[in-house]
């Protein structure tokens, strides 16, 4: 009969088990802080691309408002001319043919508001608004965006007016005499800025008032008088956007440390 002989298990005593213990621990712990680390380093990888990204928008923005408020303060001046001939109405062909110019020149357009808010949506709707540990840019982004809202509450409410006149422009206007001139705006959107006696000479003559009631002419003046003080209102507060994306800008760049390119 064989016998087998067990083999000896040799005992660890207490400190052996206890510096298992201690380096199994210190290298969790040291894959914990270095996971940890390396998150940190993309996070702020991350939020510093955000902020350079940012910086373009806020740019755009700027080159934007320059256009929109330059193209407005223009249109403001034309309605001006308007609200002049609407507030003392005659009967001669003349003066219906200077009016009929006057509002197609300044009633058949307007400046759009843009905003680039690209970034600002991936850090809001992406979860991405934590990785921006900065109080100063994080508070400044919002009040930004707060001021974005703002313009773009008031641009409803302008365009809510433009289709108030707009209705009764094509009431008390003949507006088939317009249709030449509408063709070459179309083909080329920089007719409208023409001096006006290249854009009479685009309007054939004919009758230019359909409906020549005092009441109309009346409403059509008011119409275009709460636009164009919207419009005003408007440009005043997209100016002042401008302002808040150019102190955005410089505090970004000061916190982050973004040189200039």
């Amino acid at each position: 009969m064989e016998v087998h002989h067990h083999p000896q298990v040799e005992k660890k005593n207490f400190k052996e088990y206890f510096l298992e213990f201690l380096m199994i621990f210190l290298a969790v712990t040291m894959g914990f802080f270095a996971e940890n680390i390396r998150e940190h380093i993309a996070d702020d990888a991350k939020e510093k691309g955000y902020m350079n990204s940012m910086i373009e928008d806020l740019q755009k923005d700027t080159s934007n408002i320059n256009t929109e408020v330059k193209g407005n303060r223009l249109l403001l001046s034309g309605l001006d001319t308007l609200l002049d001939l609407l507030s003392t109405p005659q009967n001669d062909t003349i003066y219906q043919r200077k009016l009929f110019i006057c509002s197609l020149v300044n009633t058949y357009w307007y400046m759009p508001l843009l905003f680039s808010d690209l970034t600002i949506s991936q850090l809001k709707y992406n979860g991405n608004f934590r990785l921006i540990q900065n109080y100063k840019v994080a508070n400044g982004i919002l009040q930004y965006e707060q001021g974005v809202e703002t313009c773009k509450d008031n641009y409803d409410l302008l365009l809510n007016y433009y289709h108030i006149y707009e209705a009764t422009n094509k009431e008390l206007f003949n507006m088939s005499l317009a249709r030449p001139a509408f063709k070459a705006i179309e083909k080329d959107f920089i007719t409208v800025f023409l001096p006006l006696n290249k854009i009479e000479a685009m309007v054939p003559r004919g009758k230019y008032i359909d409906k020549n009631e005092p009441e109309l002419f009346s409403k059509y003046h008011d119409d275009i008088l709460y636009y164009q003080t919207t419009l005003s209102n408007i440009t005043n507060i997209t100016e002042k956007q401008k302002e808040s994306a150019d102190s955005l800008i410089q505090l970004i760049r000061k916190e982050y440390y973004l040189d200039k390119n």
